[in-house]
């Protein structure tokens, strides 16, 4: 007999796990910003600031005057830089009037722009991504005449350096012949901010000897050094062979913006960024993740990310949802082995597995975030002490759920996907992100299996098919056999 099934798959949640703003900008365009941690950070900084109508505009492209602006305000800070002027015109086009006057005259000055051969700067024109990293570059102390960033090959050279350096890093579709975004340019800042400064014994020079012209080369760029070491955005300082410590350009140009390790509310390894004491916002360090899975793990599979050696030396913690588990539904060492072909800890389809490891703590991480199934049966309005919130009425069993969370979004009886993160001060499962479930269908139920679980878990077996199309269960797949619905 044929059943009629109105679908609705919850599908895994990555999206919304990325950041935990505490004290970031909120602006009305942040759906679309794609370095929301960059354009958080520089915002907070006052380096690239919003537009009046609360919006930030991230695929805006980036002006030559507003680039200068940037550098400036990177180096000065906003209030000392915007208090900077020019005495005579730096550039035949950019009259001592011009709003970028003062910030074109200031990096001219430094070396660190230049203009055209015809004695212009254009600074309405468009800022290219190499043209843009070449600025940054110079305000890392680097030579543009030593280093090749002038002459015919200067993006090459550019684009090489800002590549081994990691001014890049978070943008792998970087084109530096393209124009620069705004959000591109944020992102950019922040990766100079974490970036060690360099500077030059001999920048060469030229001597005359009985009419002769002789030239000495110059010394290659080295990293400036400090004994003193008290600023927590230097996340990447080394110590030299004598000792001292590596200085990034935050800790000599923004003293008062600090980056210390954390962790994020799921258990994974993070950073928090603040500014003048206050945070700007927790974000999770990609860079310590080793693999990611959104079904069922095997011992196997981890073994084999992780190789023999860690698993043998390394720590391992696991979290679910937050919250380590008992010891009796945890995973143990014993589990991570070349013959395990069975799944570990709660991994199943529709589960985010992320495995970690981190180097500095000798640790393997295992983090397991669950999604899950919920109605939105109320919503509270803003009041002038309080934001909008939904109540959302989850499809599983939570005993221990706050079931609020702030929202301009959804409306009631909208049927939505969330994730929920442990709070050991609240003893609560607090909802850390709500999404409208993305794929829904319907159609003729032409198989169905039900539901068979193995140790609390599916057995990987169970699926339905609609349509002759075959789906298997989510971990937290919610069925109403009251009328035939399946979530």
């Amino acid at each position: 007999m044929k059943k009629f099934l109105s679908l609705v798959l919850a599908l895994v949640m990555t999206m919304s796990l990325v950041t935990v703003s505490a004290g970031a900008k909120d602006f009305t365009d942040d759906s679309e910003i794609t370095y929301k941690e960059a354009v958080d950070v520089i915002s907070a900084l006052g380096v690239v600031d919003g537009y009046s109508g609360g919006d930030f505009r991230p695929d805006d492209v980036l002006t030559r005057g507003a680039a200068a602006k940037i550098i400036c305000n990177l180096i000065l800070g906003p209030t000392t830089a915007s208090a900077l002027s020019a005495g005579t015109a730096p550039f035949k086009d950019v009259p001592v009037t011009n709003t970028f006057a003062g910030y074109i005259t200031y990096c001219s000055q430094q070396g660190i722009i230049s203009g055209y051969a015809d004695g212009t700067f254009r600074p309405t024109g468009t800022l290219s991504g190499n043209a843009f990293m070449k600025m940054l570059l110079g305000a890392l102390g680097y030579d543009s005449s030593i280093e090749g960033y002038t002459g015919p090959n200067w993006t090459v050279n550019v684009a090489g350096r800002a590549y081994e350096i990691g001014l890049t890093a978070g943008n792998d579709e970087f084109v530096g012949a393209q124009a620069c975004t705004r959000e591109q340019a944020a992102l950019y800042a922040v990766n100079t901010l974490k970036t060690t400064l360099v500077e030059y014994t001999d920048r060469g020079s030229e001597i005359t000897v009985n009419g002769a012209v002789i030239s000495t080369a110059a010394s290659v760029p080295t990293y400036v050094t400090s004994s003193v070491y008290n600023q927590a955005t230097s996340i990447n300082a080394d110590r030299d062979n004598s000792g001292d410590y590596t200085v990034e350009f935050a800790e000599r140009y923004q003293p008062d913006l600090t980056m210390d390790r954390d962790t994020d509310d799921f258990g994974r390894p993070s950073y928090t960024w603040a500014w003048k004491n206050r945070d700007i916002g927790t974000y999770v360090d990609y860079s310590l993740m080793v693999a990611e899975y959104t079904t069922g793990v095997s011992g196997r599979e981890l073994y084999n990310v992780l190789t023999a050696s860690t698993i043998r030396n390394a720590d391992l913690d696991v979290y679910v949802d937050g919250v380590e588990p008992d010891e009796a539904d945890t995973i143990d060492k014993s589990d991570l082995s070349r013959s395990n072909q069975d799944d570990v800890g709660v991994t199943d389809n529709g589960v985010l597995t992320q495995v970690w490891y981190d180097d500095d703590n000798n640790t393997v991480i295992v983090t397991e975030i669950n999604t899950y199934v919920g109605t939105v049966n109320a919503i509270t309005k803003a009041t002038s002490s309080a934001d909008r919130f939904v109540t959302v009425a989850s499809k599983d069993t939570f005993v221990s759920l706050n079931t609020k969370f702030e929202t301009e979004d959804f409306a009631i009886d909208d049927l939505v996907s969330f994730t929920a993160a442990w709070n050991a001060s609240t003893r609560l499962y607090e909802i850390q992100a709500v999404k409208t479930l993305e794929k829904s269908l319907t159609g003729t139920l032409t198989q169905y299996t039900g539901k068979t679980y193995t140790s609390s878990k599916w057995d990987g077996q169970s699926n339905f098919s609609v349509d002759g199309t075959k789906y298997k269960y989510s971990a937290n797949a919610y069925i109403d056999s009251s009328n035939n619905a399946m979530n």
